[in-house]
């Protein structure tokens, strides 16, 4: 039985029994020579199914003129245009809708369009890609979602791929965004739930991690997806969300219907990619601050009483510091590349670059945030360490000095209880041994101690020699 997702076989017969004569004369020869054209036509399309994208060897790219795949996901689609003077309505399309609304005209004092996806589906990625006329690459890097942060430029557009964080509440539907007041619940084969930190890490799979994540006491989470932005020449950009962006459009498309903005008075579809960048970015702050907050009540933790038990925990925020900083740190190179760009077409206008250079400015403080905190928890591991080995020094320090003391005692009784044959000192009352133990352990205790007791008398003759010297400078 062949697998389902196996690519499908499309068999063309012909019959030898049917002549030209025969095709004039009959009736349905025509619909029947329709039918086989068609499948000569399509005899090369290929449907590949999700886990089939890539394969070694085969050609990079993805000609969405030849090629379909099995990649269907209900997506949440809206589309809005803006100028200076009006912003015009925010148009919430579906699959089947898309197609139509982009073949009509933009509104006139429509200067700038923008195109938000929610979800991944092969059909809105297909007919995006042959409207706009995608890169074959870019098709390939939106489909695959595990793209690194990076910016590639195109001979008619700039495509730009990262990694959205969002600070969530694990008590939080987990189901994205349903029920609010734009969309209605997507359905597809695609999960409606974003990937965990953990899981990007490939630390997927452990319960115990996931039982003992640093946030978990503060019932937090902090989850990712990728975040697909394309700029296009005439003003146009489409930002393609793996799950849901909505954490990022909502508040652009309030500043989008507020008058005299700095969006809707530069009438730049780059500067609409800078708020976008900017918002991704701005939402890793509050996740910054929560292992902050954790890693600084693990300090104090630590000062009042270090215990290894603390150890786990540090090991818990330092390596998803780590994450963290593994997954932010490349959107601080990816802005400043945004910013120094420059081609022919001047897709990212000077205005745009301004701004940037203070997206670049947020990414920094995180950045530097991360490192410290990272620093801080290595620190924190090697306080640990050295408080439980001082402790465990002033232990060994005790038991020294009792051994110290009980030596010459040990030494005396070990002497007397030798079996000597001719041993007068046993005649001797109790007295003599205590009088023998006491001046040798007097006499062991002094030599010991003589760094701390010779450092006393430095310091006292240095207290004689300076209030010597205070009379002598009244006397003068």
């Amino acid at each position: 039985m062949a697998d389902e997702n196996d690519p499908t076989e499309i068999v063309v017969e012909t019959d030898s029994t049917i002549t030209r004569d025969d095709v004039s004369v009959n009736s349905n020869s025509k619909k029947r020579f329709q039918k086989i054209t068609k499948k000569l036509i399509n005899v090369n399309r290929i449907l590949i199914s999700e886990d089939k994208i890539w394969s070694i060897g085969q050609d990079p790219g993805i000609d969405a003129k030849n090629v379909d795949y099995d990649i269907q996901t209900q997506c949440r689609i809206f589309c809005s245009d803006y100028g200076e003077e009006k912003a015009f309505e925010t148009y919430n399309l579906t699959n089947k809708t898309l197609s139509d609304f982009l073949s009509k005209k933009r509104p006139e004092g429509g200067k700038v369009r923008w195109i938000n996806v929610d979800g991944i589906s092969w059909d809105v990625i297909k007919e995006l890609a042959l409207r706009y006329d995608l890169h074959p690459l870019c098709v390939e890097d939106i489909i695959q979602c595990s793209q690194r942060t990076k910016m590639d430029q195109y001979h008619n557009h700039i495509y730009v791929s990262l990694i959205l964080h969002i600070l969530e509440e694990n008590d939080e539907i987990k189901n994205l965004d349903k029920g609010d007041s734009i969309y209605d619940g997507r359905v597809g084969n695609q999960s409606d739930s974003r990937m965990s930190l953990l899981d990007h890490g490939h630390r997927q799979g452990s319960s115990y991690l996931e039982a003992h994540r640093a946030l978990r006491k503060m019932k937090l989470s902090v989850v990712i997806e990728q975040v697909n932005i394309i700029l296009l020449p005439d003003d146009t950009l489409i930002t393609i969300f793996q799950h849901s962006g909505k954490s990022v459009y909502k508040l652009i498309l309030e500043r989008i219907n507020q008058p005299k903005t700095i969006l809707r008075a530069s009438k730049d579809a780059s500067l609409l990619m800078e708020a976008v960048i900017d918002t991704i970015v701005d939402l890793a702050i509050p996740i910054i601050d929560s292992y902050r907050h954790q890693i600084y009540e693990v300090e104090g933790k630590l000062l009042i009483q270090p215990k290894m038990n603390y150890m786990h925990e540090l090991h818990m925020i330092t390596g998803e510091l780590t994450l963290l900083k593994k997954t932010l740190a490349p959107i601080k190179g990816l802005v400043t590349i945004l910013r120094k760009h420059s081609d022919e077409n001047s897709l990212i206008t000077p205005s745009a670059k301004v701004y940037f250079s203070d997206v670049s400015d947020h990414c920094a403080d995180i950045v530097d945030n991360l490192e410290t905190m990272i620093k801080m928890g290595e620190n924190l591991v090697n306080m640990i360490f050295n408080l439980i080995a001082y402790e465990t020094n002033e232990n060994m320090k005790t038991l020294a000095f009792l051994s110290l003391v009980f030596l010459p005692m040990t030494f005396i009784a070990g002497y007397y209880g030798m079996n000597f044959v001719t041993f007068d000192d046993l005649d001797k009352p109790i007295s003599y041994f205590w009088k023998a133990t006491g001046i040798s352990t007097g006499i062991i205790v002094i030599l010991f101690s003589y760094g701390y007791w010779s450092k006393w008398i430095l310091s006292f003759r240095r207290y004689l020699q300076n209030k010597k010297l205070r009379r002598k400078l009244r006397t003068h």
